[in-house]
């Protein structure tokens, strides 16, 4: 909640006039003294929000009631205004706006009493419509998977006519349009996907996360598996952690950041990162302020490909850790030893599944503008060898030697670029890994094959 801490004069006097003349328009929604703790004023706040989202923004004022002559101040007011916070709006959204969206909540002075009014600005631009992913209690206000806009009138309705889809459809193809010409730029004049402001202090707190994560990762194991179960790992492993770098908006409790990981877990592969099992003994539990998975046990699936370790917290730190899918029995039983080759198209997918994950969580979390400190190790990689094992038709000339036995690789990207820039994101960070093998130089056109084969699940 912003109270006199406005961006600018220019805003506040916009604000306080919209006080002193209120009215309703395509843009401008008004109401009364809604009660925030009722799921019926709640809906009704969303339908709202919802409308003016899809329809290129603008602002909801509260406290409100229709006069004689126009809008004015509704009596008596409530004995206290924070119930309208930006929290308990973006719980509003967070419930009912399907994907969500950030709005501002501003309690802006009545330029004749000085009395507080809450005005909530809502943006446009969005890439996609927004819909309701939830109905109102009794089906009042909102309705599941339904879309509404400001139309004539005006009154917020779901879209009836094939011109009021067009407009609705258009706005998000504008927005999309605009973003992805940004994002072009950027690559062909080799700019920056986001600026680096405070990216050293950054990498520090990733380094300092990763350090636990592993501490917890040795800790786990032993406890679990003893010390019999780090043979899974003896011939590598391979990590990536990440951290969003914006205004996080964390989820209330650990439990809402498990939900929240369900919700964003990618399909690509059969054997996603971050998968948030619902079984004993490999379910999720609360370690500390944060959440930790070890999906690994004595008797069933023992290899390190299938023995994650992952941890998350509310603030959008992540880290993930396992074996590589060329150790496991079933590269042994289709004859590869283990510790002896890195697939040539494998490291494309998980890097491309990890980034597409951090992209999801991001703009959950921090909403397109946020962005993404990312970082890859591989570990065990000495006198490994690249192979066209998973993909056999891709020919290598000759069998390409790693000589060190780690490589790390590190990306700094903007959320809302990752989707859109996947190719290049991933040649950038698989890079340093295939110029190990002897110099080998992926082609992109291979990395843009694959990913396509990796969204459509070809594995």
């Amino acid at each position: 909640m912003r109270r006199l801490e406005f961006d600018t004069q220019e805003l506040l006097r916009e604000l306080q006039a919209l006080l002193v003349h209120p009215r309703e328009d395509l843009h401008i929604e008004v109401k009364d003294w809604l009660d925030l703790s009722n799921e019926e004023h709640k809906a009704n706040l969303a339908k709202a929000m919802l409308a003016l989202a899809n329809s290129g923004g603008g602002y909801i004022l509260l406290g409100f009631t229709q006069g004689d002559a126009g809008y004015i101040p509704q009596q008596p007011r409530p004995k206290d205004v924070q119930m309208y916070s930006h929290d308990s709006v973006t719980g509003i959204i967070r419930s009912y706006a399907d994907p969500p969206f950030h709005c501002e909540v501003y309690h802006v002075p009545h330029p004749d009493t000085g009395e507080p009014f809450p005005i909530i600005l809502v943006p446009g631009g969005h890439r996609v419509p927004i819909r309701a992913k939830r109905s109102g209690p009794g089906d009042r206000h909102v309705r599941e998977n339904t879309y509404y806009i400001r139309r004539p009138g005006p009154s917020s309705e779901p879209p009836r006519t094939a011109q009021e889809w067009d407009d609705l459809l258009r706005r998000c193809l504008l927005a999309h349009r605009e973003e992805l010409l940004n994002s072009i730029r950027a690559i062909l004049l080799g700019e920056p996907s986001s600026p680096e402001v405070g990216l050293e202090a950054a990498r520090k707190t990733l380094d300092e996360w990763i350090s636990q994560s592993r501490m917890r990762w040795k800790a786990a194991v032993t406890q679990r598996l003893g010390k019999d179960g780090w043979g899974r790992y003896e011939h590598g492993t391979w990590s990536v952690a990440y951290a969003i770098i914006g205004n996080v908006e964390p989820p209330s409790s650990l439990s809402g950041l498990v939900e929240l990981l369900r919700e964003v877990k990618g399909h690509e592969s059969g054997w996603p990162p971050w998968w948030v099992p619902t079984r004993d003994p490999i379910k999720p539990y609360p370690y500390g302020d944060v959440v930790e998975c070890l999906i690994a046990e004595p008797e069933r699936l023992s290899d390190g490909a299938h023995s994650d370790f992952w941890r998350a917290s509310r603030e959008g730190k992540l880290f993930l850790i396992r074996g590589y899918q060329e150790d496991s029995y079933d590269a042994q039983h289709r004859g590869i030893q283990p510790g002896t080759i890195v697939d040539l198209v494998l490291p494309i997918w998980r890097v491309g599944e990890c980034l597409l994950h951090a992209h999801r969580l991001a703009t959950r979390l921090a909403g397109q503008s946020a962005s993404v400190l990312i970082r890859f190790t591989w570990e065990g990689l000495a006198n490994r060898v690249l192979s066209s094992w998973v993909r056999p038709e891709r020919y290598l000339s000759y069998d390409r030697r790693c000589y060190q036995n780690t490589v790390t690789s590190e990306l700094l990207i903007s959320a809302g670029d990752i989707a859109d820039q996947l190719p290049e994101a991933v040649k950038e960070v698989t890079k340093p890994l295939y110029e190990a093998f002897e110099f080998f130089d992926m082609p992109p056109a291979v990395i843009r094959e694959e990913l396509e084969r990796m969204r459509k699940r070809h594995y």
